[in-house]
């Protein structure tokens, strides 16, 4: 099958019927490219940085925990 044919493809979407909706709105999230990059920013960031992108993303996404919690 062609990749421009797969997104097309009912079956290939079929999971997400199944979703709730914070997976479903995460499956899309997580495919937002500027989203990715600002993720990735966190991710590298120096500690005293993390806390301004932190509420950038909250500011910008909407989500609460950017990162995983500390243990």
């Amino acid at each position: 099958m062609a990749l421009e044919s797969v997104w097309q493809s009912s079956e290939a979407y079929a999971f997400v019927d199944t979703l709730s909706p914070p997976q479903l709105a995460w499956e899309w999230l997580r495919r937002n490219e500027a989203y990715r990059q600002d993720y990735v920013a966190f991710g590298a960031a120096a500690p005293s940085e993390k806390e301004t992108l932190a509420a950038l993303i909250r500011a910008r996404w909407g989500l609460r925990f950017p990162n995983r919690p500390r243990l």
